[in-house]
C-alpha cells in the first residue's frame, strides 16, 4: 500500500538568520529586519535600548515587539554586527582588524 504522502514535496520553512559578520561584509547581507536594526543603531546619538529602536523602525512600542527586537539585538551582538558593552545598551560594532590588533607590538 502506498503512503498518502508518496510523491508529496516537502517544504522546508526556514528561519531568518543573521550571518556571522566577516571582514568586508556589509549590512546588505542581513535580512531586512536585522538590516533595519543595524541602521537604527548606527544612526543613534550613542548607545540605544531596544525600546528606543522599536518606534524608530515604525513598530508599536508594545512589550512583544520590544522583546523580539531585544532578542534580535542580542543575536546581532553574538554574530559581530553590534556591541553591548553595558547590558541593554547597543552600539555599532567596532571594527577589529588584524592591523589594529598588531599595532600594540
Amino acid at each position: 500500500m502506498a503512503s498518502a504522502y508518496a510523491g508529496a514535496e516537502r517544504q522546508v520553512i526556514g528561519v531568518l538568520s543573521a550571518p556571522t559578520r566577516q571582514p568586508g561584509m556589509g549590512a546588505d547581507v542581513l535580512p531586512a529586519v536585522y538590516r533595519d536594526i543595524v541602521e537604527v543603531v548606527a544612526d543613534g546619538p550613542g548607545p540605544v535600548r531596544a525600546k528606543q529602536i522599536v518606534p524608530r523602525m515604525g513598530l508599536p512600542a508594545e512589550t512583544g515587539k520590544i522583546e523580539g527586537t531585544r532578542a534580535k539585538l542580542k543575536r546581532l551582538v553574538e554574530r559581530g554586527w553590534l556591541d553591548e558593552d553595558t547590558p541593554g545598551l547597543f552600539t555599532p560594532a567596532r571594527r577589529r582588524t588584524a592591523a589594529s590588533s598588531n599595532s600594540r607590538d
